[in-house]
């Protein structure tokens, strides 16, 4: 149970960090801004919420800022709040991350992580307290580290239109652990509405494929390997190229971790 328990945490907290939306179009663009919001639950209990806004300038530069906070019933087990911040510059290719850093605070602990990037690669990370690598412990390479994003940036597909987002693999690194998520059609266009956002989305069928900075055999892991079933679900506002998730489904070693986005509009 405790294992199960440490899961569900980092479960909650990853989970909304790589669904936010970072709506926006391009780059020619003037500046726009944008507000989105989430509601991660359980089993159809409340279990966190997250909150973004984000700023795109005349030249393509973006900013990201989020609040996150453990909810309902969670928040009298596993009592979590954080703040992050992304910065990057919107490219022919979709959004190429410059900075990430999230602090949060779990329990009485206080936690962080921050990465730097240069042209798409990683150039630095920084977590506090040090990961703690356990046995069977995957390391990172330098080559792992080329040609990612941040679970923020990451996200965001660059395509022209809704059929094409599915044929894509995402790299993810979230300071830890670098994945890879191989998307694949999950069915047509559908209606999709929510607060500020009425229209079409896609939903793709995602394949976990972790690379390193993870503990082999760890049973978590191997679950999402090899057992999860996970659906993400894309729209975009306006005449927008970027596709953003507005819905997740996780399946976890405890249940299916839903992510919806209550409010996906555009502010300014």
């Amino acid at each position: 149970m405790r294992a199960n328990r440490h899961y569900a945490s980092r479960t909650v907290w990853t989970v909304p960090l790589a669904m936010v939306a970072m709506m926006a179009a391009a780059p020619a663009q003037a500046a726009q801004s944008y507000q989105t919001d989430y509601r991660v639950s359980l089993f159809g209990l409340s279990i966190a919420r997250a909150n973004f806004s984000t700023n795109v300038s005349d030249d393509g530069a973006y900013k990201v800022t989020g609040d996150l906070s453990s909810s309902g019933l969670a928040s009298l087990f596993d009592d979590t709040k954080g703040k992050l911040d992304v910065t990057g510059q919107l490219a022919k290719s979709g959004p190429v991350p410059i900075s990430y850093v999230v602090k949060y605070r779990h329990g009485k602990r206080d936690k962080s992580t921050s990465i730097t990037f240069a042209n798409g690669n990683v150039t630095n990370t920084t977590n506090v307290p040090p990961i703690n690598k356990k046995k069977n412990w995957v390391e990172l390479s330098p080559a792992d580290l080329q040609s990612v994003a941040d679970p923020i940036s990451g996200v965001m597909i660059s395509a022209t239109s809704l059929e094409q987002v599915c044929a894509q693999t995402l790299h993810l690194y979230d300071g830890q652990t670098r994945v890879d998520l191989k998307l694949s059609p999950a069915g047509g266009a559908r209606p999709f509405s929510t607060k500020g956002f009425k229209g079409n989305a896609i939903t793709c069928t995602a394949k976990f494929v972790p690379i390193a900075g993870y503990q082999s055999g760890r049973k978590a892991i191997e679950y999402l390997k090899n057992s999860s079933k996970i659906s993400l679900t894309f729209a975009s506002l306006g005449k927008s190229a970027i596709y953003s998730p507005v819905q997740a489904k996780i399946g976890t070693q405890i249940g299916t971790v839903t992510v919806y986005a209550t409010r996906f509009e555009k502010t300014r």
